[in-house]
């Protein structure tokens, strides 16, 4: 996994000499391997790794699974800090809007270290949602192109080297590595459109329709 993780970063250069790298980390599994490899690979680098955990306070367990994923990254030897998303929260698209708040948090931060890239731990099965839901509000080329792998938002690169991995396939190498990670019962919750996809994949793929199939798609029409 750390050879094929290389090339992955590989495509996302060029950069700079003992780069200098912020990650996303909730604690679930995606953003736990993300952190796990990007510590290898700023290690040989001569770089150096700052992971930040967003707590919204929107559940119960937030805080306490924050300062958990702080133990689990201490223990590794991963420097990291917790950024909380304060203030009156909106009575409605609170999804939508924890996740700017999570960007603005995550962006400032690495702007106030001087920290140029930002990697974000969205994976194969995040691209092919990202597609499909695009496609059902009617986008266009631009859209189902789905997220990009390097975005340059001004100050902070936003990468995501890990969209053409699948999400076993990191669970996998957590497994390996002896981790653990958090489990969101949001994930579960079939108030979420992406919860409810999930639970429809039998019946796509019926129809011929796969992560890896949307994923592949939305690179084709990135590239376009």
């Amino acid at each position: 996994m750390i050879a094929e993780f290389t090339r992955l970063m590989d495509r996302l250069g060029p950069f700079e000499p003992s780069p200098r790298v912020a990650v996303g980390v909730s604690g679930g599994a995606d953003s736990m391997a993300l952190c796990l490899l990007l510590k290898s690979w700023t290690e040989d680098r001569s770089g150096s790794l700052l992971a930040l955990t967003v707590d919204h306070g929107l559940r119960q367990n937030a805080a306490d699974e924050a300062i958990q994923v702080g133990s689990w990254l201490k223990a590794r030897d991963v420097a990291h800090d917790i950024l909380r998303w304060d203030g009156v929260k909106p009575l409605s698209g609170i999804q939508s809007a924890a996740r700017d708040a999570r960007y603005r948090l995550l962006t400032e931060r690495c702007h106030a270290e001087g920290i140029l890239h930002l990697a974000l731990a969205h994976h194969r099965e995040d691209q092919a949602e990202t597609v499909l839901l695009r496609f059902a509000h009617g986008s266009g080329i631009d859209g189902l192109g789905g997220m990009a792998a390097v975005r340059e938002t001004g100050s902070v690169r936003l990468l995501r080297p890990l969209l053409p991995v699948s999400r076993d396939r990191l669970r996998t190498y957590l497994t390996e590595t002896c981790q653990s990670w958090v489990e969101d019962p949001s994930n579960q919750s079939p108030a979420y459109a992406r919860v409810r996809l999930r639970g429809m994949a039998d019946i796509l793929a019926r129809e011929g329709w796969s992560t890896a199939r949307a994923a592949d798609t939305a690179r084709r029409l990135g590239r376009a």
